[in-house]
């Protein structure tokens, strides 16, 4: 089957609903669209019932497929549907993240996991091409420094970095082996054309997806790739498509609460909430609280629960960190978290940005000579900088969706940014990450830890904040 979208996702439920299953489905693109699909093709694929037998959950960072794929190959003890779901996975990402690997090792030992960071620092030399012999007994810093930041993206020298020594000794001290390097990707893939058993089938979710790769050209071959991503561009046919798709969640969320809401009181919503879906999501489901019996929500009722929940919310914030602005960032961070953010949400937003500077940053030391002056006007950029990176964008960069004025604000940020600083705040992010996930400490206080951390580069560099 050749990739659909979100409108004929319908068709993709009902051949589950008569029988028709696929080895493989792969959802993409929103993480709203894509969390309210997987509870739709989840509901239809395992009934409840059976899910705590038949259903296995697997983070995406933590899957190993060949033992999912094992897991699918063998019969249940139960009737019916097999089903793996494996969730905000990167397996069709365009390359392996080295300096993920290794930040995510380095969050380990902060949180004091060392069987974790340790295992993640091992994946990463494996994928590096080193052996534990090659950094046991500090031997890693003989490692070239050039080598080292290319591989990993921080400063060998860096006093931070002297951790690396108690984890590997600890690596060794438990026995700890690399891991046998393998292309997850490939297995994946003959484990496709082998087949799985009959109604045993796989789920994949993912935030974007390298549309070149072999393993995506597999799936649409032997299953169903569904695209939810959103339209973006300010032409009448996006504009169209985006108006479609949020009257289709208002309706699909107020029409079985037996609610309507007048004209006025959903173009004050729209103000409010923008393009945002999640935030969308979370007013409406107030609203219908709010309103209790009453059938239509008013303009007042949306002016008394609704809050300024725009996307620009978030930029604010993502904006505030990346200028150092500290008490600007805690501020918006408060009142996002106050307008029902998910602590996870606003992470993922911040993550994100991060990215996009990672990725800018690089496209500047790779094409651009490593200079870009910051104070560049758009219409200059436009003109000069922006046709000799077309061709890098199209090639499939993963700034290549960005508007050129968004793309040059992005590029000017980087361009004040170190890549070492960048890694250093992925660190931090996989850090506040985990102990979301992994502890009892309050949203708003890992929040508001990370954001001072990643702000502090700009009080060290002597800026202050007024």
């Amino acid at each position: 089957m050749s990739v659909i979208t979100r409108e004929d996702f319908s068709e993709v439920l009902t051949q589950i609903e008569s029988g028709r299953l696929v080895p493989v489905y792969l959802l993409f693109g929103d993480s709203y669209l894509v969390s309210s699909a997987l509870t739709e093709l989840t509901a239809r694929l395992i009934p409840e019932a059976r899910r705590s037998t038949n259903l296995q959950l697997v983070d995406g960072a933590q899957a190993d497929f060949r033992a999912i794929v094992d897991s699918l190959n063998t019969f249940s003890l139960f009737s019916g549907c097999k089903v793996a779901v494996v969730l905000s996975s990167r397996i069709l990402s365009s390359r392996t993240d080295l300096p993920g690997l290794f930040a995510r090792a380095r969050a380990a030992y902060e949180a004091g996991a060392l069987d974790v960071a340790a295992r993640s620092l091992l994946e990463a030399l494996a994928y590096a091409g080193w052996s534990l012999d090659d950094v046991a007994g500090g031997a890693w810093r003989e490692i070239s420094t050039h080598l080292w930041q290319q591989t990993f993206g921080v400063d060998r020298d860096d006093p931070d970095t002297a951790w690396v020594d108690t984890v590997v000794a600890h690596a060794m001290s438990k026995g700890m082996a690399l891991p046998e390097r393998r292309d997850e990707a490939a297995l994946l893939e003959a484990a496709l054309r082998r087949g799985f058993p009959p109604n045993h089938s796989l789920v994949i979710t993912a935030d974007a997806v390298d549309k070149r790769r072999s393993l995506y050209r597999l799936i649409e071959e032997k299953g169903v790739a569904i695209d939810f991503t959103l339209a973006t561009g300010t032409g009448k046919e996006a504009r169209s498509r985006q108006d479609a798709l949020i009257r289709g969640i208002i309706r699909e969320t107020l029409t079985p609460a037996g609610k309507t809401i007048e004209p006025d009181a959903l173009a004050l919503l729209m103000e409010r909430v923008g393009s945002n879906l999640w935030a969308l999501s979370n007013q409406l489901q107030q609203l219908i609280s709010f309103v209790g019996p009453v059938a239509t929500i008013h303009r007042e009722h949306v002016a008394t629960v609704s809050q300024h929940v725009r996307d620009e919310a978030v930029y604010e914030l993502t904006g505030a960190v990346t200028s150092g602005d500290c008490a600007g960032a805690l501020a918006h961070l408060s009142r996002l978290l106050d307008q029902g953010y998910h602590g996870l949400q606003i992470l993922a937003a911040l993550t994100n940005e991060i990215r996009r500077l990672v990725s800018a940053r690089d496209l500047i030391d790779t094409h651009l000579q490593g200079r870009l002056d910051p104070r560049i006007p758009y219409g200059t950029f436009q003109k000069t900088v922006h046709p000799r990176l077309k061709a890098v964008l199209e090639a499939g960069s993963t700034l290549k969706s960005m508007h050129p004025f968004a793309l040059h604000k992005t590029m000017v940020r980087a361009a004040a940014t170190s890549m070492e600083e960048l890694n250093r705040s992925l660190q931090q992010l996989f850090a506040a990450e985990l102990a979301l996930k992994s502890t009892g400490v309050s949203p708003r206080t890992v929040l508001e830890s990370l954001i001072i951390r990643l702000c502090r580069r700009h009080y060290t560099d002597g800026e202050t904040q007024r």
